[in-house]
C-alpha cells in the first residue's frame, strides 16, 4: 500500500502542466550516464485479485539507481493521478483502491542515476482489463497413448498456453515446436512426438477471462524422458535361509533404456505386508528404490512381488514374480496350552506341498482345517521366528479311508501297502493307523476267528503281516485315527497260498541222494589219500635175492662173525602163504639166540632163526635186517638136489 504522503492528486491547470513536462521529458535526450528503464506494466495476477503489480526492466549496468513511477489518466477528468518516488526495486505492489481501474491511464517510469535521469516509454492501458498470470510451476509430463500431456497447477482463471519443445540430446538446438492451446484445466496435449526420445519443454500461459491479458514468463525447462514401454524383467536371484522358517530373498531386474532414464528413474516395489511396514497395518507394502536390486527377509510362506519403473513422464506396466512356499519341515502340533496372542502373529492354511499364498485372518479360521501358526519378532533386519507349529481350531475323525490299500501274499504272510489320507480329508492330526485281520473259518456256519488288531505309526505306509495259515482266507482292515477316533476302514480280502514245505521228519529225496553221493565220494577220496600217505610213510620191503646153499653157508659163517641185530619192528607180511606179522622184536631176537649152537651143525641150525606163526605153518630166518622163508628155501634146495641126482 502506498503511503498517503507519496500520493499526489492533480486537477485542472496542474494536470496540463504535468502533461507538458512529461512530453518534454519523453522528447528529451537521455542524459549522460543514465539508461532508460524498460516499458512498465501494471496488472493483476488473476482476475479476482484486488492487488496490482507494477514492474519494468531495469538497466543491467546501472548501480545505485532509484525510480519514480507515475500513473495518470489520459482522458478527462484528469484527477486521481498517482506517483511513487525513490523506489529501489523494479517492482511495486499497489492496492486497487488507489488506482484508476476503469479508465485509460498512462504509466511512466523515470530512472535517477546521480544527477542524471532518464524516462521509459509510456504504457497506456485500462488497468481493470489487464491480468498477467504467474509463470507455470510444478509442471508434470505424462505419456499416454503415444501423446504427451503437460499439466500444472491452476491459477483460478481459464487460460491459453504456449509450448516450446526440443530434444534433450541436442541442447544447442533451437526450439523447434510451438503450440498454442486454449485450456480450462491447465493442461496441454502434444501430439506427433517420438515416445522413445527425451525432450525439453518450456511453457507460458495467458488468462482468457480479460481482454488485455499478458503472457506469463516462460517456465523453467522441464525434461521429459522417453516412455517406458516394457515392464521391468524382475527375477529372484538368490534364496538364503537365515533363521528357522525365515529366508532372505534377493530380487534383481534390468535397467530401462537410457532415453527413459532422463531426469531420473526409480522402481516401485509392492508386496504383502512384512517387516518393517507390517507394523503400519497396511494391506500392501510399497517402497521406492533407485537401484536395480532389493533384499527382503520373509517367512517360508508364498510370497509375491510386483515392480514398476517410474520416471517423470510416467510408469511402466507392472512386472510380477512369485516365490513358491517352502514346505516347513518337521513341524509338530501346537501345544495345548499355547497362547495365540501377540503383535506379530499369523496363520497360513497348510496345503499339500506348502502353505497357502494368502494369510488367514483370525476371525476367518475354520474348523477341521490345518493351519501353520507362526509368531515372529519384527526387527530392523527383518522378522525372526519365535514359535511355529501346526494347529487345528477343531478336530474330527477322517472323512475317508487310507488310499490304495493293497497287498501281495505268500503262504503264511502278506506285504501290505497304502497311501496316506489326503490332508483336506484328515480333519485332524493322524495319531496312528489301526490294522486288524480276521480269518474266515470253514464251514461258513462256524463262528469266525477272533479279530486281531495292532497300532501302526502315522508315518508308516507299508507293513509285513506274518504268522498266517496256508490256504486260508483273511479280511484285513486299515483305518486312520485322530484324537477324536478312527475314521472309515479300508478293506482287503486275501487268500494265502498252499504251503510248499515237506512234512516234518522227512527230507526230500533229492537231499537224501545228495547226502549219499557225498558220503561215498568222501569215502573213496579218503581211501585214496590214506594209500598215498602209506606208500610215502611205509614203503614196501624188498624181497631178498636167494643164493645157492653152499654160498649161503659161506656167507652165513662170515655174517655170523659180524652180524649185529637191530631193534626193528616188521609189519610187512612174509612172502608166500598167509600173511604173518612180527609184533615183538625183542622176543624174536631171544628166540633166534636159543637156536644158535656151538658146533657147525648147531651154527647152521642156529643160522636159521626160526619164527613160527601162531599156527606153526611157516618158518622164517632173520639176519642182518633181512627175513628169509626157510620152508621155501628147503623146498628149493631139495629140488636142486633131486635134479643133481
Amino acid at each position: 500500500m502506498p503511503s498517503p504522503g507519496l500520493l499526489t492528486r492533480w486537477s485542472g491547470p496542474r494536470f496540463l502542466c504535468l502533461l507538458a513536462v512529461r512530453v518534454m521529458v519523453v522528447a528529451a535526450t537521455v542524459s549522460k550516464g543514465c539508461e532508460a528503464p524498460g516499458k512498465p506494466q501494471c496488472f493483476r495476477n488473476k482476475s479476482s485479485s484486488h492487488e496490482y503489480t507494477c514492474e519494468w526492466e531495469r538497466s543491467s549496468s546501472a548501480t545505485n539507481v532509484t525510480y519514480d513511477l507515475l500513473i495518470s489518466p489520459t482522458e478527462p477528468p484528469f484527477d486521481n493521478a498517482m506517483s511513487r518516488r525513490g523506489l529501489r526495486t523494479n517492482r511495486i505492489y499497489l492496492d486497487e483502491d488507489k488506482l484508476i481501474k476503469y479508465r485509460s491511464v498512462s504509466i511512466v517510469v523515470t530512472a535517477h542515476v546521480g544527477n542524471a535521469s532518464c524516462t521509459s516509454n509510456s504504457t497506456t492501458v485500462v488497468l481493470s482489463t489487464v491480468v498477467k498470470l504467474p509463470e507455470p510451476v510444478k509442471m508434470a509430463a505424462l505419456w499416454s497413448d503415444h501423446k504427451l500431456k503437460l499439466t500444472w497447477p491452476s491459477q483460478g482463471d481459464s487460460a491459453s498456453a504456449e509450448v516450446l519443445v526440443r530434444h534433450v540430446e541436442n541442447k544447442t538446438q533451437t526450439w523447434s515446436h510451438e503450440v498454442k492451446k486454449e485450456t480450462n484445466v491447465y493442461s496441454v496435449l502434444l501430439e506427433g512426438l517420438e515416445t522413445q526420445r527425451a525432450y525439453q519443454v518450456q511453457l507460458r500461459q495467458r488468462s482468457t477471462e480479460v481482454s488485455a491479458s499478458l503472457w506469463s514468463d516462460w517456465s523453467a525447462n522441464l525434461t521429459v524422458p522417453a516412455e517406458i514401454l516394457q515392464s521391468p524383467d524382475v527375477e529372484l536371484k538368490t534364496i538364503t535361509v537365515v533363521d528357522r522358517g525365515i529366508r532372505q530373498l534377493v530380487f534383481t531386474w534390468k535397467a530401462v533404456p537410457p532415453a527413459a532414464q532422463a531426469g531420473g528413474v526409480n522402481y516401485t516395489l509392492t508386496y504383502p505386508p512384512w517387516c518393517p511396514c507390517a507394523v503400519k497395518k497396511k494391506a500392501r507394502c510399497q517402497i521406492t528404490v533407485p537401484s536395480l536390486n532389493h533384499t527382503i527377509n520373509v517367512t517360508n510362506s508364498a510370497f509375491d512381488l510386483s515392480i514398476r519403473a517410474v520416471n517423470t513422464a510416467g510408469a511402466s506396466s507392472t512386472g510380477y514374480v512369485n516365490v513358491a512356499a517352502k514346505p516347513d519341515q518337521d513341524l509338530k502340533a501346537c501345544e495345548k496350552n499355547l497362547t495365540f496372542h501377540g503383535k506379530h502373529v499369523e496363520w497360513y492354511e497348510f496345503k499339500e506341498g506348502g502353505t497357502a499364498k494368502e494369510r488367514t485372518l483370525r476371525k476367518e479360521r475354520k474348523d477341521f482345517i490345518r493351519y501353520v501358526y507362526r509368531k515372529y519378532h519384527c526387527g530392523h533386519k527383518g522378522p525372526k521366528t519365535v514359535e511355529m507349529c501346526l494347529w487345528y481350531k477343531k478336530e474330527d475323525v477322517p472323512l475317508v479311508e487310507p488310499l490304495s490299500f493293497s497287498g501281495s501274499q505268500t503262504d503264511t504272510a502278506v506285504n501290505l501297502s497304502w497311501r496316506p489320507i489326503p490332508l483336506e480329508a484328515r480333519q485332524g492330526f493322524i495319531s496312528h493307523y489301526t490294522l486288524c485281520h480276521t480269518k474266515h473259518t470253514k464251514p461258513p456256519e462256524q463262528e469266525p476267528s477272533q479279530e486281531e488288531c495292532r497300532n501302526l505309526t502315522a508315518s508308516e505306509t507299508t507293513f509285513h503281516l506274518e504268522n498266517l495259515q496256508p490256504e486260508s482266507r483273511y479280511n484285513i482292515t486299515l483305518a486312520g485315527d485322530t484324537s477324536v477316533g478312527p475314521g472309515p476302514q479300508a478293506l482287503l480280502s486275501i487268500t494265502t497260498f498252499r504251503s510248499e514245505k515237506p512234512p516234518e521228519g522227512y527230507l526230500p529225496v533229492w537231499i537224501s541222494l545228495g547226502l549219499l553221493v557225498t558220503f561215498f565220494g568222501a569215502s573213496i577220496l579218503c581211501s585214496l589219500l590214506v594209500k598215498r600217505l602209506k606208500s610215502k610213510i611205509l614203503p614196501p620191503v624188498p624181497e631178498p635175492v636167494i643164493l645157492s646153499p653152499a654160498l649161503i653157508r659161506a656167507d652165513n659163517e662170515e655174517l655170523e662173525r659180524r652180524e649185529t641185530l637191530d631193534e626193528v619192528s616188521i609189519h610187512q607180511p612174509v612172502l608166500g602163504g598167509e600173511h604173518h606179522w612180527f609184533e615183538d622184536l625183542e622176543e624174536d631176537m631171544d628166540q633166534s639166540k636159543t637156536l644158535i649152537g656151538t658146533d657147525e651143525d648147531q651154527t647152521q641150525q642156529g643160522s636159521r632163526d626160526s619164527f613160527e606163526s601162531p599156527g606153526d605153518q611157516e618158518e622164517v630166518l632173520y639176519r642182518n635186517g633181512l627175513v628169509f622163508d626157510m620152508k621155501a628155501e628147503e623146498l628149493r634146495s631139495g629140488d636142486q638136489n633131486t635134479s643133481t641126482l
